[in-house]
């Protein structure tokens, strides 16, 4: 039995097999709120049930044995009807389990998420401190209506939302993720850490910035390489991915994390942008045991990049790969079609650009632009042209058409995503395919 079982839900197909043979990383957002309730002295379970591909029944009979006073459900878009078809199966089995939800998608959609019958809360933003008050207010008596952070529903079914919960400023402050409890064998990258929160740019697809409310915070070097040096004593991965929006902002820091991972004699992997890099750092973390840099470049026409926020050139981006390419680093690009603004014209452009990139050797990903809550695509959808054609958030994927934009029908945007990805297939290694 536990006082708390957290839970991430299962993917949906497609992108479950994918998913969980290539590239999934273990749940650290619940791994750090398990080691701040532990701390606390509370009981508590993580079941990933993502990677342990676990049915409804399975989760089910978890719930059953845990028999939790809380449950606690990490939600991403493309995961919100399973974890409320979890939320529905916990008050089977126990209707006074206390059913949060946190992750980004509800943090946006809080009030829609309440009208579900089997939620009871949702821990809005960086949830370990309010789930860690939520937890004492159950277990040792207190109100509800005074933590911050936490949206809930009265007896009689009103839904209130409290105020938000200022960010965590001094990240050093937290403890490292309970990675003990979670099944490290099974993921295709157990080695991950996250050294940083929130992003300072402004790109109109992502929700990081108003997640972050636009404040970049950090872990000190020092901090960074206690983590990993304790991640090793646990596991022996084959390489470490630094799973940060963006790793390279402030080069002095970036410099010194390299330094200590050059000690630990570790390879590792992280993702940046092209405008926080230059050939020093490069050259530095290459040195170190850096051995790929996936970089966002969204599109090839710089016309686009400038109607999309990004903040970056396409000569950026030549230089950026270049520099890794000579200090023997491969680097991976990342595109998104097709964007508000994208004409046949752009798009031609971009695949041009793709294919300049494949021909030095960049590895490429390419998926389809998916707005989700919280960004401007989707809370400005309409003013950007956009048109929704299906509100299923099981296709939330980025690889599933959602939306039509005022050029592309959905049958266009089929065409274009099924090119681009011919182009991208031909630079991954048979393991990625």
């Amino acid at each position: 039995m536990s006082d708390v079982l957290l839970i991430q839900p299962p993917l949906p197909p497609p992108m479950d097999a994918y998913v969980r043979d290539v590239v999934l990383c273990p749940p650290l957002g619940l791994g750090y709120i398990a080691s701040i309730l532990m701390a606390d002295g509370f009981d508590v379970r993580i079941v990933d049930a993502a990677v342990e591909n676990l049915a409804l029944k399975d989760i089910q009979g978890i719930i059953e044995r845990e028999n939790p006073r809380l449950l606690g459900l990490s939600t991403a878009t493309y995961t919100y009807k399973n974890a409320l078809k979890i939320a529905r199966a916990s008050k089977e089995v126990d209707d006074s389990i206390f059913t949060v939800l946190g992750g980004p998608h509800v943090t946006f959609r809080a009030d829609d998420a309440l009208k579900e019958e089997a939620v009871d809360g949702v821990a809005r933003g960086e949830a370990e401190y309010t789930v860690l008050d939520l937890v004492r207010a159950l277990f040792r008596g207190g109100e509800l209506s005074g933590i911050a952070g936490l949206s809930f529903k009265l007896p009689d079914g009103r839904r209130i939302h409290n105020v938000d919960r200022p960010l965590i400023r001094d990240l050093d402050s937290l403890p490292f993720p309970a990675r003990e409890s979670l099944p490290l064998n099974l993921y295709r990258i157990p080695g991950s850490i996250i050294t940083s929160r929130g992003c300072p740019y402004n790109c109109i697809f992502c929700a990081a910035k108003a997640l972050s409310g636009g404040v970049y915070r950090v872990r000190s070097p020092e901090n960074v390489v206690a983590e990993v040096k304790g991640l090793l004593k646990i596991i022996s991965p084959e390489f470490l991915f630094i799973a940060d929006d963006t790793f390279t902002v402030f080069h002095d820091r970036t410099k010194r994390i390299a330094e200590g991972f050059k000690e630990i004699g570790l390879r590792w992997v992280c993702e940046s942008r092209v405008n926080t890099v230059d050939r020093e750092v490069i050259n530095t973390l290459a040195e170190s045991g850096c051995f790929s840099i996936q970089f966002g470049v969204e599109s090839g026409s710089q016309k686009i990049l400038d109607s999309i926020g990004k903040g970056i050139t396409i000569e950026q981006v030549r230089k950026a790969v270049r520099w890794c390419l000579e200090a023997g680093i491969q680097p991976v690009c990342s595109f998104m079609v097709p964007h508000p603004e994208d004409t046949w014209e752009t798009i031609g452009e971009t695949e041009r650009f793709m294919e300049e990139l494949r021909r030095l050797g960049v590895q490429l990903f390419v998926s389809l632009t998916t707005p989700f809550p919280g960004t401007v695509l989707y809370e400005n959808a309409s003013e950007l042209g956009l048109r929704f054609i299906t509100d299923d958030t099981d296709n939330f994927n980025l690889a599933s058409t959602v939306i039509e934009t005022r050029n592309f029908t959905a049958e266009d945007i089929e065409e274009i995503f099924s090119r681009f990805v011919d182009i991208s297939v031909a630079t991954l290694p048979e393991a990625l395919r």
